[in-house]
């Protein structure tokens, strides 16, 4: 017998490749009348490495204020679908271990990613290795979406 899917994780990063995937999973939700959980992590990394300057601050509460605009969105059309969503918005060093710690502390049944096409091979390099973690260490079933 299947486990039935309740809770649907959706790691948001405001790309389009991460809009994408939370449509696919309001779809799995609406079709299994799961509960969606957007988590977005914005990196919390100093400029000089062993403190924060005022610059890092500033650019940790404008990333934060972006992400909140942009999934207030999602959870109006979350809403409109009959879906119910919870979002948060975390600091991380690592994202893929935020990713991997917030799925087995919420009991998730569902994560469902997308890989976000990046400029350089540093970013690209960065994001593959994001996504191939939460891959092979997901407490729970892994959806890669396109």
């Amino acid at each position: 017998m299947r486990k039935k899917i309740k809770q649907i994780l959706v790691p948001y990063d405001g790309t389009k490749s991460s809009e994408r995937a939370f449509n696919d999973a309001l779809n799995i939700a609406k079709k299994y009348e799961a509960e969606l959980k957007i988590l977005t992590c914005i990196r919390d990394v100093a400029t000089f490495g062993f403190f924060k300057t005022k610059a890092d601050k500033k650019l940790i509460e404008k990333q934060k204020n972006m992400a909140t605009k942009k999934i207030e969105v999602l959870k109006k059309n979350a809403q409109k679908n009959n879906v119910s969503v919870k979002s948060k918005i975390v600091k991380a060093d690592l994202v893929s271990e935020k990713i991997i710690d917030y799925a087995k502390s919420e009991k998730v049944d569902l994560i469902v990613m997308s890989r976000t096409k990046y400029g350089t091979a540093a970013e690209k390099l960065h994001n593959e290795s994001t996504v191939e973690k939460v891959f092979h260490e997901a407490p729970c079933s892994f959806l890669h979406v396109n």
